[in-house]
């Protein structure tokens, strides 16, 4: 368990990332998953994330609830729960340094490969999106968070603001709860991991509100920006000098 300026700097990490999700659409678990794996390890830092966002996306989902496409979140669990299955699987039988370097790895490139996605300006179908749900409920399992390279296909669907913010919500809620199981059966959601999740995604309720009542009023250019550079940062970090 982190002693009190561990719970201190986790807190304040979800609030600020929960709120940056809110309004961008994606990022939380950007700002997250390196933060957990720094104070507990990185084997830690998945199953805690997966506790916390199911609650925190939960959240973001409710507060925009009216503004979620059915059917694009159908389309995505079709692809997204088998292959989430395999990722947690995988990632329960993998070393920690693996994981990190991995990790690492697919943080550095995410930042070119969503802005190659965004120039394309390709045009997402509703048959797509089993596909993107596959991707993503592998990788999120090996390494936390998709979202900034998962956000064009939502984008290229036609998906804005809000509809996009509660639709991507809901599809991870669905993903995560899957994941949670498989966790669970591989011994990787013991009562510590658990609480820690749950205090988390109760301060990241708070910043799904605070983000939700920003994403009207504020442009996410800068927030988009600000995860590129995190990415970078957190990226090079975890590569280079691994986390156990």
């Amino acid at each position: 368990m982190p002693d009190a300026l561990g719970w201190l700097v986790l807190g304040a990490a979800a609030l600020v990332a929960s709120t940056v999700g809110g309004v961008a659409g994606f990022g939380t678990g950007v700002i997250m998953v390196p933060i957990i794996a720094w104070t507990l390890g990185i084997k830690a830092a998945v199953p805690i994330l997966t506790v916390a966002m199911l609650i925190g996306n939960g959240a973001r989902a409710w507060f925009s609830r009216t503004e979620v496409q059915g059917r694009v979140v159908a389309a995505f669990l079709a692809g997204s729960l088998p292959m989430t299955v395999v990722g947690a699987t995988l990632f329960s039988r993998a070393p920690g340094a693996t994981i990190s370097r991995v990790l690492g790895a697919f943080l550095l490139l995410a930042v070119p490969f969503r802005r190659w996605l965004l120039a394309r300006g390709t045009s997402v179908k509703l048959r797509h999106f089993p596909i993107v749900g596959g991707a993503f409920g592998l990788l999120s399992a090996l390494v936390g968070a998709t979202g900034p390279i998962i956000s064009p296909f939502f984008l290229g669907y036609g998906l804005r603001r809000g509809a996009y913010v509660a639709t991507d919500a809901l599809c991870t809620v669905g993903t995560f709860a899957l994941r949670l199981v498989v966790f669970r059966r591989n011994e990787l959601m013991g009562a510590q991991t658990v609480a820690i999740g749950l205090f988390l995604g109760v301060v990241m309720i708070a910043g799904a509100f605070a983000g939700r009542r920003l994403l009207d009023r504020m442009s996410e250019r800068t927030f988009v920006r600000l995860i590129e550079v995190l990415l970078l940062l957190f990226g090079a970090q975890m590569l280079f000098f691994p986390s156990r």
